[in-house]
């Protein structure tokens, strides 16, 4: 529905949507039945993955076992073993303990178990503790829970004692510049930020948001104009690029085929005029040892600048595919 006016709304009529809003929520407001409210976007968020690949969620449970029985001669990793995992009574692994790791699996394929291939690690899963048993959290981490933090660990890669150092914070964050597709926007983004604020909140980080500029790259697709798949049978493996062609050439045809926000189809055929580029380039750098200053005509000299200025810029615009341009003209 199209804002408008109010019709047929006793004393509100004759307002417009905005002010409607208002007059509404300050009426519900004086007769205590409401009032105005900021709604987020954040979802919950099914953290857990029933799978082998992933940080293992540091938590374990007690195991409780029939009454009268001596926990002291249970082994909860036999089969046989009767037992209750108490899944109300969670427990953080102590600190001394981190980081947990995940236990060598010859076979870790999902099975029928909704506890998870972890599950099958009967050895890791328990543990006697104090004379007790208890039972580690089978499901892990998904892969969210790395990327959501991770540029806080190229801060401080090497730091042993914790994640990053105040210091490191303070010289690197927060980020200059974020390059990821279009559909990090709505899930990878919105949970870095969230994360991202908890540690702001906690004192951890002085930045109260994590990325200053944030560019999205368009896809590349396959000559056919679709998106690539070994279905469609259009993938191009850049390795067969490198080997006919060079690194160098694969790299810059990426750059040159268009805007780097846009979507763009692969032409193989095209990359034949980038080397010849390349070439043309390295005759001229090659030579140029030969030539001495004076040999440069004014005219040339001017164009040369001219070409150095936009080149400069279009790369601060990550431009790249007209700065390239600007190259190719002037050589």
């Amino acid at each position: 529905t199209e804002p408008g006016v109010l019709v047929n709304s006793k004393d509100f009529n004759g307002l417009t949507t905005d002010e409607a809003k208002k007059a509404i929520t300050k009426k519900l407001a004086d007769i205590d039945m409401g009032g105005p409210q900021v709604t987020y976007k954040l979802r919950d968020w099914v953290f857990s993955r029933q799978r082998y690949w992933g940080e293992p969620i540091p938590i374990y449970f007690p195991v409780d076992f029939p009454e009268g029985v001596d926990p002291s001669s249970q082994d909860p990793t036999n089969d046989d073993c009767e037992h209750t995992i108490r899944f109300d009574q969670p427990i953080p692994v102590d600190e001394a303990d981190l980081p947990l790791k995940l236990p060598p699996m010859d076979d870790y394929q999902p099975g029928d178990n909704p506890a998870g291939c972890l599950a099958r690690a009967k050895d890791w899963r328990y543990f006697e503790k104090d004379g007790k048993w208890f039972a580690r959290e089978t499901n892990t981490m998904p892969q969210w829970a790395g990327s959501c933090w991770y540029y806080f660990r190229f801060t401080d890669p090497k730091n042993s004692e914790e994640a990053f150092s105040p210091k490191a914070d303070m010289d690197w964050m927060p980020v200059d510049l974020y390059v990821g597709g279009a559909e990090h926007a709505v899930l990878h983004l919105l949970y870095a930020r969230f994360w991202h604020q908890v540690l702001f909140d906690l004192g951890y980080t002085k930045s109260p948001e994590p990325f200053q500029k944030l560019v999205h790259q368009g896809m590349i697709l396959g000559s056919d104009g679709e998106k690539m798949s070994k279905s469609r049978g259009n993938v191009v493996n850049p390795d067969d690029i490198v080997q006919a062609q060079g690194a160098d050439a694969l790299r810059m045809y990426e750059m040159f085929m268009g805007p780097l926000e846009a979507v763009k189809p692969w032409q193989t055929s095209q990359v034949a005029g980038v080397v010849r580029f390349i070439q043309r380039a390295y005759n001229v750098v090659s030579t140029a040892a030969e030539h001495k200053a004076a040999d440069v005509d004014e005219e040339t000299l001017r164009t040369m600048h001219k070409t150095m200025k936009k080149v400069t810029e279009d790369i601060d615009n990550m431009s790249f595919n007209t700065a390239i341009s600007a190259l190719m003209v002037f050589t």
